[in-house]
């Protein structure tokens, strides 16, 4: 009997190099007619703003080869091969670069490979503390806004120097990211079962001594040092920070994270789904000495509220519940400000920022055991096809509620933080190339430039 059980287990579990797959998976007749075939490269000029970084520019390139319509795969997966590529900056001290590629079904077989290299380089790291407590509000005035402002005013120290608090909550941060993963397709290709690392490196520094040029109480421009910032307290033990919490400033430090992840998988496409469902449970742990843990529950969940008789106009709606868990006897910064998703490849900023709580700024909420509850109505108004390209888009209004705790327990309201808004999307040959979204809430407004969903 327990042979015949065990058996079962791995039946069920491991899929058979042959081509049998669910009918969730396919794509429907409309995007199906609309998918190209063989190369399809996408070339585009970014700009934008960020609350944090300022006005930004760059430049994208995806390279993606679709194969032919006889091929098997071609009703239900994204792409054979896809390349991209995205490199820009901000004028407040920012800048990026990231790589990625992706091979699902090689060679028509369920076996898939992602690479995912990713550089940035910044004076804008955000750090407010870490745990429940960073949900209270961490100044005094009625507003972000007039907070800030009081923190960019030029004061004068008792030994004749002019000094400022403006990069209180902010540090420098220079890092490098990324993945190998390995994937098993397997039960008529709704479960994927991945495998892989994730490598870190990362060189943070305090922003103190810096100088900056602003204005006096008087009105008058001068130039100013930074005073110790809020990461330095936390260093030298000056301000609380919970238990086994890692801040190393002012050398490399690298990080190897060794994991895997189950995934459900039922939605109709990968880029741009309109129904179904996305469950992934993962865990990874940093090797060798097994110091740090993170371990993550997702579900997504797509479905479809109307769709006309030409399928050309369509409104869907989209939720996202995560709980996460980082823990161990190290918790470094950085992989407390995100959370993973092996299913993407990718690692969203945790709480707050264009991903998960859009009305605060990136990362102003950080905290070892994370809740997130987003839902957003999507809508696609139309489409323009021209010299072969397809453009369809159209715009979206969400909800974003997350809680936190310092120890593992069910959420709290009194750790809660909330917001809403709403925001358009345009995709190019079935990619988002444009998402922008402004976001209320109880700290004012946010706005948001990527070119990605939010989930």
């Amino acid at each position: 009997m327990w042979v015949r059980v065990l058996i079962g287990i791995v039946g069920v579990g491991w899929a058979q190099d042959t081509i049998l797959i669910d009918r969730r998976r396919y794509l429907t007749q409309y995007d199906l007619t609309r998918k190209r075939e063989k190369w399809v490269i996408t070339g585009y000029p970014l700009a934008g703003y960020d609350a944090l970084r300022g006005i930004g520019a760059g430049v994208a390139a995806l390279i993606a080869y679709n194969g032919h319509r006889s091929d098997p795969t071609f009703a239900f997966t994204p792409y054979k091969y896809h390349l991209f590529t995205q490199v820009g900056g901000f004028l407040r001290g920012s800048r990026y670069l990231r790589l990625f590629y992706d091979m699902p079904w090689i060679h028509n077989r369920p076996y898939r490979v992602t690479l995912r290299l990713s550089y940035r380089e910044e004076n804008q790291g955000q750090f407010w503390g870490i745990g429940e407590r960073t949900f209270d509000r961490a100044f005094p005035e009625p507003s972000l806004a007039s907070y800030e402002a009081r923190l960019s005013i030029a004061m004068l120290d008792s030994s004749g120097t002019w000094q400022t608090s403006i990069a209180q909550h902010q540090f420098y941060i220079k890092q490098w990211q990324g993945w190998l993963i390995g994937e098993r397709i397997a039960y008529r290709g709704l479960m994927r079962l991945m495998w892989g690392l994730r490598w870190t490196g990362e060189y943070l520094a305090s922003l103190k001594g810096e100088t900056y040029f602003l204005p006096t109480p008087a009105g008058n421009k001068v130039s100013a040092l930074q005073r110790p910032t809020l990461i330095d307290s936390a260093v030298q033990g000056l301000s609380p920070v919970l238990k086994h919490t890692s801040i190393l400033l002012n050398r490399w430090q690298h990080r190897w994270m060794l994991g895997g992840a189950v995934v459900w998988d039922t939605r109709d496409f990968e880029l741009n789904p309109n129904r179904g469902w996305l469950i992934e449970l993962n865990h990874e742990s940093r090797i060798p000495d097994f110091a740090t843990h993170k371990s993550t529950l997702s579900i997504r969940n797509y479905h479809l509220w109307y769709k006309s008789p030409s399928e050309a106009v369509q409104i869907s709606g989209a939720v996202h519940l995560l709980m996460t868990a980082t823990y161990g006897s190290a918790l470094p910064l950085t992989d407390l400000q995100i959370h993973t998703r092996w299913a993407d490849g990718r690692l969203p900023n945790l709480l707050s920022g264009p991903s998960t709580l859009r009305a605060f700024r990136e990362n102003r909420f950080l905290a070892p055991y994370a809740y997130l509850f987003q839902y957003e109505v999507r809508s696609r108004l139309g489409e323009l096809r021209i010299w072969r390209q397809h453009f369809t888009g159209g715009p979206v209004i969400f909800a974003d509620i997350a809680a936190a705790r310092d120890k593992l327990g069910s959420p709290s309201p009194k750790y809660l933080a909330s917001g809403m808004g709403t925001g358009v999307r345009l995709l190019w040959n079935m990619s988002t190339v444009v998402r922008a979204d402004a976001a209320y809430g109880r700290e004012g407004w946010q706005l948001h430039f990527t070119t990605t969903h939010p989930f």
